[in-house]
This record gives structure tokens, sequence and C-alpha cells, in this order.
């Protein structure tokens, strides 16, 4: 595949929306973070309109993908617990609603109900409801997770929910944090799921929002298309027409946009990166110890700098956080958090 118009709608798998088959392509996309060599397309719906990744990678390509090029290789786990500990102080909640962190569905969990997070990543929300109270499980794609799942004693099955983990338990929170869109198929995921909730069980997704401000403003540069790992590109009608369509209601709606993002996006909208080359933007620091040959700076100046970028960063996130939580409460921000409740039938 070379090019977005050689796609066929006849090669385009059911859009999980509204179950049409036929495609019409948008534009060429690669991976601009990791440096993931493939070419791949944005093609959208004919039916619906629904925007989606093509070729739509499958649940057993997912585990290498990520394993070869996410960055979850170096994760600290004592950086990991300390975060975990701020998630319970007094400020915690507004402190996330300014920086727009507060993003993330396990802030909903209530002390002592079971929560599984699907796509839990380093662990961090396992920690985090585990310190509002709750009891948790996690399911992640990505192998190198399996280390930092032992050190931290998480319970963490590495793989998929087709794998029907934890199957003899039902969970009053099922969390979904940037992760909906990674799923292949998800309108399926949400089928599923409605078979592993307790009476009364809700699931919380976050994901980015097509319609967002900053992506309507960023075009091919916004950094929430990142092919080819978000499959699916949703705004919120779509995600509404795909829910009913799997038997839930949207009990709450709202968007949040992250200041980091809106960082990131900046840095970005400046960046032209090849075709097969990982973004500096996105490279992962490696330790000092690991870096043989390279001179590290003085205490005494590592801090002044860290003073210093703190300084003018907090200058800048000021009118960023204004800015953000004002497109916030439009209903522009850059992801949507929606809660959904399946439909009791009488």
């Amino acid at each position: 595949m070379n090019t977005a118009e050689n796609i066929r709608p006849a090669s385009i798998p059911a859009c999980p929306v509204c179950g049409g088959q036929k495609a019409s392509a948008l534009r060429t996309a690669f991976d601009d973070r990791y440096g993931q060599p493939d070419l791949f397309a944005l093609v959208r719906c004919d039916q619906c309109g629904h925007c989606m990744t093509s070729p739509r990678l499958g649940e057993s390509d997912l585990g290498a993908l990520y394993g070869t090029y996410y960055p979850r290789k170096h994760v600290n786990v004592g950086d990991l617990r300390r975060e975990a500990r701020r998630a319970v102080t007094r400020l915690a909640p507004l402190r996330r609603w300014w920086t727009g962190t507060d993003n993330q569905g396990q802030y909903s969990v209530r002390p002592g109900e079971l929560m599984l997070d699907i796509g839990c990543g380093s662990g961090l929300s396992l920690l985090e409801a585990q310190a509002i109270g709750a009891q948790v499980r996690g399911i992640e794609a990505d192998p190198n997770v399996r280390r930092i799942a032992d050190e931290l004693g998480l319970q963490v099955h590495i793989g998929s929910l087709l794998d029907e983990p934890f199957a003899s338990e039902r969970f009053d929170l099922v969390v979904l944090n940037q992760v909906i869109e990674h799923v292949p198929d998800p309108d399926q995921t949400l089928e599923r799921l409605r078979t592993r909730l307790r009476p009364g069980g809700r699931v919380v997704l976050v994901f980015p929002n097509v319609r967002s401000f900053w992506c309507r403003l960023s075009g091919v540069r916004w950094i929430n298309w990142h092919v080819p790992y978000h499959l699916h590109h949703f705004s919120r009608g779509d995600f509404t027409q795909m829910a009913a369509r799997c038997g839930y209601r949207i009990k709450a709606v709202r968007t949040v946009t992250p200041n980091l993002w809106t960082v990131l996006q900046f840095r970005a909208n400046r960046l032209d990166i090849p075709r097969g080359s990982p973004s500096p933007m996105w490279a992962v620091s490696t330790p000092p110890a690991d870096r043989a040959g390279v001179p590290v700076p003085p205490p005494a100046r590592r801090l002044v700098r860290r003073i210093l970028r703190r300084i003018v960063l907090a200058g800048l996130m000021l009118p960023l956080a204004v800015i953000n939580r004002s497109i916030d409460a439009l209903g522009w921000g850059d992801s949507l958090m929606v809660e959904i409740v399946p439909v009791v039938k009488p």
C-alpha cells in the first residue's frame, strides 16, 4: 500500500458505529511518534462518517506492536508509588481539574468497589484506585508491563479482554482510559463488557475527541491521530451511536483537555518527522547511569535548570489552563470522558 487512494471500500472491516462496510480514503498516515515504518491511511465510513485507520490491526498484532515501540521499558515503580499517593491528597481534585488530568476513569471509583482497568498501562491507575480504597484488576497488551505489575504486586493480565481474564469476577466499574480507540472492534468490546458488570455497574471511557478545538486547529499534525495505534477516531456523536447499538445509554459526558497535551501539540506543530523515524518529542530519556561516556551536569546546575524550567512553565501554564478549561466548558476539549450504563429491559 503506497497511497490512501488505492484502499478499496471492500477491504474495510465493518464500521463499529453503524455496521457499514464501505469507506472513502482521506489521506495517508504513519507513526510520527515511535517510528513504526509502515504506511497507513485514514478512511471515513460512507454510511455514518466514522473515521478509522486502515488497514486495521488485529488483536494478535497489538502485543508485538506495543512491546516493540511503546516506551514502558524504563518505568520506575518508585515514581509510580509516589504519584499514586498524590491522588488522595486534599487538593488533588482541584489540581487535576486545573491541569486537565482528571480525564481518568479511576477517579470515579468508590471505596470498596471492584474495578477493572482495561489497558492499565504502567499500573498507575490501579495504584490510585487502591489509594481511594477500591479493589483492582488490570488488563494490558504491552508485555513490558509484566515486570512492573510483579514489582507492584498488582493483578494484571497480559493480553486482552478476549482471553476472558478474571472470569469468575464481576465489576462495579470498568475503566478504559485512552483505550477504546486502540481496540480493533470496539463495539464487540462494549457488548462483551455487559456480561462483566455487576447489577448497577458502569463503564467509564476516555478517548480523543476528533471534533476538538485543537484537532480542528492542528489538522494533520494533531497528536491524537497517533497512527497506527489509534484504530478509531471518535466524535461524541459516533460514540453515542455505537453505545446505543451495543445496548448502553449515556449517563454522563464531558470534554477534558490536559494542559500537557496542548504543550506537546505546540511542539508537534513545528516538527517534520520522516516516516520510519522516532520523534525526539516522544523519546524516553535514558537514566544517567545507562549513558556511557555522556557527561552529567553537577547537581547544583541541574537544580538551577529545574527551578528555571518550572518558573517558565508556570508562566505559560496559567493562560493555557484558562484557555483549556474554557474550551472544555464549551464541549470542544481534546478528550471525551463518557460514563455509560447498560439499558435495563423491562
